[in-house]
């Protein structure tokens, strides 16, 4: 199927450019239960090629985090979740690091981690809180409803990304979710051929999000412009309100 191919490649890609440090970054993978296991193993199979080390290197994929403290938050925050409902699937520890490159060594350097929550609905921390780093939790839902419940225990996020070519199933989970998400991006085979994938918003439209994804919003093509003018209503006689804008439209010219 052409759909679970593409979702394994955006959910890779999202974990590890930039080494995860994109607010847009894929943090929840949200599957159905009976696929688990199968996402599991792509997603284990293409997170053990990507290599980590000097960029440099034609070979490498992924390089440092910022500082070492970022590193040092991330690891806290994996080790939080770990305490919290999810398991290690790859990653999640400094020692599983095999660096390419010279003088790599103090880099703030972490591995591709992979977690899995096996019940989300009990456990908010999984869904509360963000390894600002490669890090990504597997978890799995029942129904279509329990994954709608799902998307929404974010409590608002950035960007969500549906990949199904079901039109009825796209509708249903984007009316039901659109308040909580900044931007939705829902991908089948005929828009990933032009798609700018999950963690790209493009100028013409909005980016920013509800809740805890801060509230604000940015690009929007020419209402961004907005957010750099000074709007103020007049009040007075036709004949001075033309006088007054005549004046500044002749400043202008």
């Amino acid at each position: 199927m052409p759909e679970f191919a593409l979702f394994i490649k955006e959910v890779c890609r999202e974990m590890t450019a930039k080494a995860g440090q994109k607010c847009t970054a894929i943090r929840r993978i949200i599957v159905p239960a009976k696929r688990v296991v199968e996402v599991q193993q792509a997603l284990l199979q293409r997170l053990a090629g990507v290599t980590v080390g000097d960029p440099k290197l034609e070979q490498v994929r992924m390089g440092a985090l910022v500082s070492r403290e970022q590193r040092d938050d991330v690891q806290q925050k994996v080790e939080f979740l770990l305490h919290h409902g999810c398991e290690p699937l790859c990653g999640a520890a400094l020692d599983k690091l095999d660096l390419v490159g010279e003088g790599v060594q103090n880099g703030a350097f972490y591995p591709a981690t992979l977690l899995y929550c096996p019940d989300p609905f009990s456990h908010q921390a999984v869904h509360g809180t963000e390894a600002f780093g490669p890090v990504a939790t597997l978890m799995p839902y029942q129904q279509s409803e329990q994954a709608i419940e799902l998307a929404l225990l974010g409590q608002g996020s950035l960007v969500g990304s549906l990949v199904t070519a079901d039109e009825a199933l796209a509708t249903r989970f984007i009316r039901a979710t659109a308040c909580a998400h900044g931007r939705m991006l829902i991908l089948d085979r005929h828009a990933a051929v032009e798609s700018t994938g999950h963690g790209s918003p493009l100028p013409m439209l909005m980016h920013g999000g509800p809740g805890r994804a801060g509230g604000g919003e940015e690009l929007g093509g020419l209402r961004a412009v907005k957010h750099y003018m000074q709007r103020t209503a007049l009040q007075g006689s036709p004949a001075m309100l033309a006088a007054i804008a005549a004046s500044g439209c002749a400043e202008r010219q």
